[in-house]
């Protein structure tokens, strides 16, 4: 009897194995433009753009396996090997894809990005992996012409992290915003990394003041101008919750539970077979922390 329920127990880790597998290996595919495709899966939106010169794929999921199957469908998509790698900011479910481009690849982030990887996230870029870390970095803004595609790269402020990156794909119209823009889903904020609520409306200002028409976010579907600003309100009123509760001394538990936040109606956790904690509570916490100070910055800058 033990023996049979030991057995069912194995197969049960086998299927479970089995199904996670195939669901960090599932990618659906939007095309956007002639050149220009989205990729969606257990990870952030991936961007791939086919250049005369070879392939840009910005951003790259949560494991190296997703990055092999990124690679070989954007080879499958333009017939092209990936020459350019783009991070638009630290966080594993958007770099650990990496290792699986070729060593020697460029892969293009902001300064405060690979700081970030060198002081966070150290253990998983040693070795091999340090290899597919960023080569090339800038501060503010950085122009790249690959072939007959013009990319603008632009930080334009605080709000995920302090070194997230917006790509502009002048020729299709198109901009990936990576995690400055989470699309009907709660967003992390990373006020550890330089992340702020308050600061975070400007910035995606800042981003309306580019040349494009559709937006791909993080996460969550394609969307245009009318989602930034949807999303802006969001964080407006996010910040304005926050900074009431600071000056009226008011606890956490009473932000919690109040009901002057509705600008996330229809909203929903993002959920990879279980939730992973990103819902209305984690924002309001968020904002109560960054507004009363409750908070530790994980990789200071450097003066």
């Amino acid at each position: 009897m033990v023996k049979k329920i030991l057995l069912v127990f194995v197969l049960l880790l086998v299927a479970a194995g089995a199904y996670i597998y195939s669901q960090t290996r599932a990618l659906a595919v939007e095309q956007l433009s002639d050149d220009l495709w989205v990729l969606r899966g257990f990870g952030g939106n991936v961007a791939v753009l086919r250049t005369d010169a070879g392939n840009v794929i910005v951003d790259t999921m949560t494991l190296p396996l997703q990055g092999e199957r990124i690679r070989d469908v954007a080879y499958e998509l333009t017939g092209a090997d990936t020459v350019l790698l783009i991070n638009t900011h630290y966080h594993l479910d958007h770099t650990h894809g990496n290792p699986a481009f070729a060593p020697g690849t460029r892969v293009v982030a902001t300064e405060r990005t690979l700081s970030h990887l060198q002081a966070l996230d150290a253990d998983f870029w040693a070795g091999d992996a340090a290899q597919l870390m960023p080569n090339e970095t800038f501060v503010d803004r950085h122009s790249l012409t690959l072939g007959n595609k013009t990319l603008e790269l632009v930080h334009p402020g605080r709000g995920h992290t302090d070194g997230d990156l917006v790509v502009v794909f002048v020729e299709e119209g198109v901009i990936h915003m990576g995690d400055l823009m989470f699309n009907q889903h709660y967003p992390n904020i990373d006020l550890e990394a330089g992340g702020s609520i308050q600061q975070w409306p400007a910035t995606l200002d800042r981003v309306s003041k580019l040349n494009f028409s559709r937006v791909i976010p993080g996460h969550g579907a394609t969307t245009d101008r009318e989602g930034i600003a949807a999303f802006r309100t969001f964080m407006a009123q996010l910040g304005a919750i926050g900074s009431a509760a600071a000056a009226d001394n008011t606890s956490l538990e009473d932000v919690l539970a109040t009901d002057a936040f509705t600008a996330d109606a229809g909203y929903e956790p993002i959920r990879f077979i279980v939730s992973l904690g990103l819902d209305r509570n984690f924002v309001l916490q968020r904002a109560w922390e960054e507004a009363t100070g409750n908070f530790v910055l994980a990789n200071e800058a450097q003066p």
